[in-house]
């Protein structure tokens, strides 16, 4: 238990150097835009192909990506009118992108041997008026995994390309654990190859994600500092301020460490701290992705702090105002124990970063949205400036507001030596204005009809991310340890700060956490008005610098200015007084009992109005 892998626990054989030629030469051949090409969409009616599958294919369209004689089947399993499946599931799907798309695509049942057939002679005979050439097939799995082999074998067995190539995009969940992911992996696998196989984590299409590796590997300045010698710590975060939407059953069924930690970020987590493939051949990167993973050590109970959001109510300007819990959703079991938040500590046994801790943290219902990696470097350790001069830190936003920004000590301008930490800041909407990064989907359909698998994970990653997390999750499921209830909006479960810190991760708190925390503080609360107001008031440049402070020292976002304006700005005339900042501040509060009258009055005590004057005091 806690150890790295000895070895991939599947078959794997080693590749020479001449057959890795031959992949790269295999990788690069093809003309994509000149050759026949089919798309066979399985699970076409539900909510996958009408919100990502078929915009993505428009999209591709009206870039030119693909060819414009490109056949699209959608397949279900009752019969439908092409007509009712564009009018339902091509809304999302640009008006361009219409006109190009929506002749290209056509709708067959997938349910018996004779439709296989038929859906066979149909893509045939699209080639065959194409002038022939190679019948390229891509099928996509939009569906539960339990259809997987019996999909599969029919694929193979009467939809098989006799010309070209037939390659499946997988979709997760792949399996629950180690073992039902090897039954899954053996469904597919006895009827495809490993290079036939794509399957996706959307993570992996995200602009952001995709420089990771050219942002360490081209730029000679990180990679004499990417090792534990310089590195302190690295913090990977995904955070969700949406409760699970009705989708509570589904989510029920796997939680929050299957639904994103043990696929999203450990795939993040990989591109930030693999060694450098000799080349970006499929199988190069793949070698060096699968040897991170097997110096991971296999998770364990105490390597967690597991937390459940739950309802909250508060007071917002004399009005109750209810955020239902996780248990308050009717799919959701009553006494479901399942985690919705989760902070865990990885470590990786190996030259490069051993004893440095990795942590990962994963929630629903919590206090913003966003997905980033903090990257925070050692201290000097012969400081010449001081021993209070702040470590450096390289953040990586993946979502929202993409950017790459690194926190550096400069001196402030004067007659003194003064230093303040600033950021070399790269925004993606300030450097590439006019850019088009696209949807993950989109890459991942174009790259797996170019055969470009760097973006898809492979059986042994698979096998090895089991691995690492399987031992905790069944120990969480026999066990079903009790989660610590955070109220929604929140930034955790309380004690997640002390598990980072006792890890050696040092956390920043956002502005939302700062109330959460210190809302019936007086005194840290005039001090931070004190800080940025000018006259008994914070305007609009006031509120700016105060969010850029909880902000890493950035420019704030437009959505951060509305959302903090709402929570304060009573009267709305983008100015926030001293009342209107603390009854803003008391917003953050947990609506309790004590606080059901109106602001104020009875339950309230002590309330002086005016400048600097406490608000409350708690009855």
């Amino acid at each position: 238990n806690g150890q790295a892998s000895k070895g991939p626990s599947l078959h794997s054989e080693p590749i020479s150097q001449s057959e890795r030629k031959g992949k790269m030469e295999v990788e690069k051949k093809g003309n994509i835009k000149e050759e026949p090409l089919t798309y066979i969409l399985f699970g076409s009616t539900g909510d996958l192909a009408r919100k990502k599958l078929f915009p993505a294919l428009g999209a591709l369209l009206s870039n030119n990506l693909i060819p414009e004689h490109v056949n699209v089947i959608g397949c279900g399993r009752r019969e439908k009118k092409i007509e009712e499946l564009l009018k339902k599931q091509g809304v999302k799907v640009s008006e361009k992108g219409q006109k190009l798309l929506f002749p290209r695509i056509s709708y067959m049942k997938n349910k018996t041997v004779d439709d296989y057939k038929a859906m066979n002679a149909a893509i045939e005979d699209y080639v065959k008026k194409r002038g022939g050439g190679p019948d390229n097939r891509v099928f996509f799995f939009s569906l539960p995994p339990f259809a997987y082999a019996s999909t599969a074998e029919m694929v193979k067995k009467y939809c098989y390309s006799k010309t070209g190539y037939t390659r499946l995009i997988l979709e997760k969940p792949f399996g629950r654990d180690s073992d039902s992911f090897k039954k899954l992996a053996a469904d597919t696998g006895q009827f495809f190859k490993e290079n036939e196989l794509y399957r996706i984590d959307h993570y992996l299409g995200k602009e952001v994600v995709l420089t990771l590796l050219p942002l360490r590997f081209s730029n000679q300045i990180f990679e004499p500092l990417w090792n534990k010698d310089h590195v302190q710590s690295v913090h990977i975060e995904w955070k969700e301020d949406l409760n699970t939407m009705g989708r509570g059953g589904y989510f029920d069924k796997y939680g929050i460490i299957r639904d994103i930690m043990q696929n999203h970020l450990l795939q993040v987590l990989i591109l930030v701290a693999m060694d450098k493939p000799k080349s970006l051949a499929n199988d190069d990167v793949a070698e060096m992705k699968l040897d991170l993973l097997k110096a991971v050590k296999t998770l364990e109970m105490k390597d967690t702090i597991l937390g459940q959001f739950s309802a909250k109510k508060y007071c917002s300007y004399c009005k109750e105002t209810d955020n239902p819990g996780y248990l308050d959703d009717e799919t959701v079991p009553n006494n479901s124990k399942v985690p919705t938040y989760a902070m865990l500590k990885l470590s990786i046994d190996n030259d490069r970063w051993r004893g440095v801790p990795f942590l990962m943290s994963a929630g629903k219902a919590l206090d913003e949205r966003k997905c980033e990696v903090r990257i925070r470097f050692k201290p000097d350790k012969n400081p010449i400036f001081g021993a209070d001069v702040e470590s450096n830190e390289l953040i990586i936003r993946i979502q929202p507001d993409q950017s790459i920004y690194y926190r550096v000590n400069l001196k402030k301008p004067g007659l003194d030596v003064n230093l303040l930490p600033r950021v070399l800041d790269l925004t993606y909407s300030n450097a590439f204005k006019d850019a088009s990064s696209g949807d993950a989907y989109e890459r991942m359909l174009l790259n797996c009809a170019l055969g470009q698998q760097q973006l898809f994970v492979k059986t042994m990653e698979l096998v090895e991310a089991w691995r690492i997390f399987t031992p905790l999750l069944h120990e969480i499921d026999e066990k079903k340890p009790e989660p610590i209830l955070y109220p929604f909006g929140d930034s955790g479960p309380k004690g997640y700060r002390k598990f980072a810190n006792d890890a050696g991760v040092e956390l920043k708190e956002t502005w939302q956490e700062f109330f959460q925390l210190h809302a019936s503080e007086h005194g840290k609360l005039e001090a931070l008005f004190a800080k940025h107001s000018h006259e008994g008031k914070l305007e609009f440049d006031n509120v700016k610098a105060l969010i850029a402070d909880f902000y890493d020292g950035r420019e704030p976002t437009e959505k951060m200015l509305k959302s903090f304006l709402k929570a304060f700005d009573a009267d709305k005339d983008n100015t926030v007084t001293w009342d209107e900042f603390q009854k803003g501040a008391h917003k953050f509060l947990p609506w309790t009992a004590t606080r059901r009258a109106s602001i104020g009055t009875e339950d309230i005590v002590g309330f002086r109005a005016g400048p600097m004057a406490p608000y409350w005091s708690l009855a």
